[in-house]
């Protein structure tokens, strides 16, 4: 008779080791037919095309970048004439802002220089060297590029290119010998600078460093590494046979030169530098693939694609070692042989563990079984067979019998502590909620109370200032008119007088004389413009303490019908200061009916957001604010591209007290109490935010207000 131990020994054993060997044999021949040179060359012929096409688009982006710097007006106005207001603060910000353009000339009709960049690309706090930079003015700007074609184009009113080169200017001002040899290098983009009747009066020509497109090269690298290609790369070669791009250069650093291989490729010809006359005829021939040797005896696979430009000529070809195909089919078979191994013994212990942990408990529970047997069970197990399991189960049979009534007093005992239990823990339940309401309710009168007080004071200042500043407005609002008239009276007056009198000629070359050295006429026609500016300033003083005597109203309104727009545009006008000549406001207003709220409450909503909106934006930025109706509930949204919230706050930002502010410049009840002002009118209010990339508070009202 067989043990439990081997009967599992036996069944499991084929069961596992199996399938797992036939699923690794299957492997290894599905992977060994589906990698094969062919499908390679396709898929390296695909990669030259993504990487030819990305190079194809930088080029255009760039391109466009240096055809909208030209339409600044700050640079057109400074080439016409150099005693207009200098750009040099809006080139720096150019050169940040786009990252890759280590120079940006700003030269005149003639060809000469008349401004650059002052700030280091790789460093914006760094200036550059500003003597070097001073005996660059006035120099030619075809001093500093390999040919002069380009700049006859421009003159012709057309963009044109500089192709890559080193650049003296940039070798001149950046230090790149100990760093990779891609940055010396670089592409020149042209555009003509026009004046307002279509004239070109200057240019300005942008140097992108190398840098940027030896980068979409090198990740090809990372690509094919992977994929376990770790031979494969991406090079570059310009007019079909001078290297541009190669993943093997001066200062890499983090790349290893194989044998054979020269460090320096940057400006060697395919066909007279490294002979790889095989190469040069792929690319001549217009090849999307082939084969060739380098270094000699190592056979290399290439797929190739020409960028589609019309100035530069260039080859993407993308290579791997032919050794590197069948490599991910060589450790495939290697871990599969090594994971069948390991699994054959694991197998083996597991079963093996398997069979003593249940049969020695089984035998232990056997012998204890038989020793409490006494009492009678209502339910029974079948016997079956005659191995320790069925030996357990006729025990297990006994022992059930004599246990039967001492389980079913255990079970009653144990029935009535559960209910005591569950009673016990509804009332530990009810007294739980009472003391969450009673802590809910005391943080809502303790806001309540904060917000009342404040808005009361408030409201009290804010009319007093208002009250008290409103008296001399209407002195010089009212007087304004009479001004106007009586002015209008003298110069009716003096036009008359001096139609009909008649003066001795001595006396009308003094009185013109006096009238010229009076600047009369300018006085006359300046007049009036001084009444508009009056009127007008009086006007908008008068209109915002009319915003602060209603801002002074909040806790003396009831719930009315109000269009939404209104509270919005009072909470602007109040923070006029906050935002003028730095933030870009963007109003994006829908349709939306009236909605029942308390206007001055509203008010103090948006205030406090758009307040938070402003001191989020550091410098310059922008506030959209978006109104809409949905589901009957009027949506409306505030956002910024400020400096955002931490992840980690956004769940307190409406907690009383909670600021993120400095100490002494928050109080951390704005947002408290614009979340329970929402609460009052039923509404919700919900934010979301990345930090560095700015915040949207969403607000939602009930058109209709149903008092609580």
């Amino acid at each position: 008779m067989l043990s439990l131990r081997q009967k599992l020994l036996l069944l499991l054993l084929p069961l596992c080791l199996v399938p797992l060997i036939a699923i690794s044999v299957f492997s290894y021949f599905q992977a060994r037919d589906r990698i094969t040179e062919d499908r390679l060359v396709l898929f390296l012929e695909q990669i030259a095309r993504d990487i030819s096409d990305t190079i194809h688009l930088t080029l255009l982006e760039k391109t466009e970048e240096v055809v909208s710097m030209s339409l600044y007006g700050e640079l057109r106005e400074y080439v016409k004439d150099s005693k207009k207001p200098s750009p040099q603060e809006l080139l720096d910000v150019l050169i940040e802002i786009h990252e890759v353009y280590d120079f940006l000339v700003l030269f005149d009709r003639d060809g000469r220089i008349v401004m650059t960049n002052s700030h280091d690309r790789n460093r914006m706090a760094v200036h550059l060297d500003e003597s070097k930079l001073v005996t660059l003015r006035g120099r030619s700007v075809l001093d500093f590029t390999p040919e002069a074609g380009w700049l006859k184009q421009v003159f012709n009113g057309r963009f044109a290119y500089v192709d890559w080169h080193q650049s003296p200017l940039v070798h001149e001002f950046y230090e790149y010998e100990e760093e990779d040899v891609a940055k010396r290098y670089g592409l020149g983009f042209a555009a003509p600078i026009l004046d307002s009747e279509g004239q070109v009066v200057g240019g300005i020509l942008a140097l992108m460093s190398w840098e940027y497109i030896q980068e979409i090269l090198d990740k090809v690298e990372e690509d094919l590494d992977q994929k376990a290609l770790r031979s494969g790369y991406a090079f570059l070669v310009s007019n079909r046979n001078t290297i541009v791009g190669h993943k093997f250069r001066q200062n890499r650093g983090d790349v290893t030169v194989p044998a054979g291989q020269s460090v320096e490729n940057y400006g060697r010809r395919l066909r007279d530098d490294l002979h790889l006359d095989r190469l040069y005829e792929l690319v001549t021939k217009g090849q999307r693939n082939g084969e060739y040797e380098s270094p000699p005896g190592i056979r290399r696979i290439v797929g190739l694609a020409h960028i589609n430009h019309e100035f530069f000529q260039w080859v993407c070809i993308v290579g791997i070692d032919e050794k590197d195909i069948f490599a991910p089919v060589i450790r495939l078979k290697n871990v599969l042989i090594t994971a069948v191994s390991v699994t054959v013994l694991l197998v083996l212990f597991l079963i093996y563990w398997l069979a003593r942990t249940i049969t020695v408990p089984i035998k232990r529970l056997k012998q204890t079984a038989g020793v409490i047997a006494g009492g009678d069970f209502s339910q029974r197990v079948d016997v079956s067979g005659k191995d320790e399991i069925g030996e357990l189960a006729k025990t297990f049979n006994d022992m059930a019998q004599s246990l039967e009534e001492r389980s079913a007093a255990l079970l009653e005992l144990n029935r009535n502590l559960e209910a005591k239990v569950k009673e016990r823990t509804r009332e530990l339940e009810r007294s739980n909620v009472q003391l969450q309401k009673a802590y809910h309710d005391l943080k809502e009168t303790q806001v309540q109370l904060v917000q009342s007080e404040k808005m009361a004071s408030l409201g009290q200042l804010v009319s007093g200032i208002a009250h008290e500043i409103k008296n001399p407005l209407n002195f010089i609002y009212g007087n304004t008119g009479f001004l106007k008239n009586y002015i209008e009276g003298l110069k009716s007056l003096i036009n008359l007088y001096e139609s009909r009198a008649h003066f001795e000629s001595t006396d009308q070359k003094e009185i013109q004389e006096t009238k010229r050295r009076l600047n009369y006429d300018f006085m006359v026609e300046d007049l009036d413009t001084l009444i508009r500016n009056f009127e007008e300033g009086a006007g908008r003083i008068n209109a915002i303490i009319g915003d602060l005597k209603t801002f002074s109203r909040i806790d003396r309104e009831d719930f009315r019908a109000v269009d939404i727009h209104e509270p919005i545009n009072l909470a602007l006008n109040l923070l006029q200061n906050e935002y003028r000549d730095r933030i870009r406001l963007h109003k994006e207003f829908g349709v939306v009916p009236p909605v029942e709220c308390h206007p001055g409450k509203i008010s103090q909503v948006f205030l406090n957001l758009l307040a938070n909106s402003c001191h989020a934006i550091v410098a310059q930025g922008d506030i959209w604010i978006r109104s809409s109706c949905r589901d009957g509930k009027v949506v409306l949204e505030v956002e910024d591209n400020g400096v955002g919230i931490e992840k980690q706050n956004l769940g307190k930002i409406f907690e009383p007290f909670f600021t993120t502010k400095p100490a002494g410049q928050g109080t951390g009840l704005g947002l408290s109490i614009t979340y329970g002002i929402v609460q009052q009118h039923r509404g919700t209010i919900e934010v979301e935010s990345q930090k560095g990339e700015g915040t949207l508070f969403r607000v939602q009202l009930p058109l209709k207000h149903e008092q609580a």
